[in-house]
């Protein structure tokens, strides 16, 4: 899994500093950091609670309306007790390409779509996720995103929903 993250950290950060060479592409590239936390949903919430964690983004701006996405984070979810036993907590480590269309100047829209590596106690998969979202920008630098995130994941880890919340600084 290592190899992979590495193998994708590498491709975009030579596709990024490839566009970037041009100083009309510079101002267009922007990067985020961000704190995420996430309510599980339906039967995922039946064995897990809160999750924490937090992602970083690069924003390339297509044009005045539209930027294309990527980004890579961690979350993990704490087992809750469940008839005497606990269950192990949970990892995901989701990396999503998409885009963010501005409604207005202030709100924009979200979706994204990619993998999500999941790691437990023992076991790992992997699983195709999306991740539709409403955000405001409250300033030039500070963003909230509220967001929904699906996970389809093999191995017999099923599939995950939660509603999550991003904030996030942007340089």
């Amino acid at each position: 899994m290592k190899k992979v993250l590495l193998s994708a950290a590498i491709v975009v950060a030579l596709t990024f500093s490839a566009n970037a060479q041009k100083t009309d592409d510079v101002s267009k590239l922007k990067f985020s950091v961000g704190l995420e936390a996430a309510l599980p949903l339906g039967d995922f919430g039946t064995g897990w609670s809160f999750g924490v964690g937090g992602s970083a983004q690069a924003d390339y701006n297509v044009s005045e309306e539209l930027d294309l996405t990527l980004s890579a984070g961690v979350l993990s979810y704490s087992g809750k007790t469940v008839s005497g036993y606990t269950i192990p907590s949970i990892t995901f480590i989701p990396v999503l390409v998409g885009t963010k269309y501005a409604f207005t100047e202030k709100v924009y829209g979200s979706a994204q779509l990619g993998l999500t590596f999941i790691t437990a106690t023992g076991s790992s998969s992997s699983g195709f996720t999306f991740a539709p979202g409403v955000g405001i920008k409250f300033t030039e630098n500070l963003d909230a995103l509220v967001k929904y995130t699906s996970v389809s994941a093999g191995n017999g880890f099923g599939s995950y929903g939660a509603l999550g919340v991003r904030v996030a600084y942007t340089f």
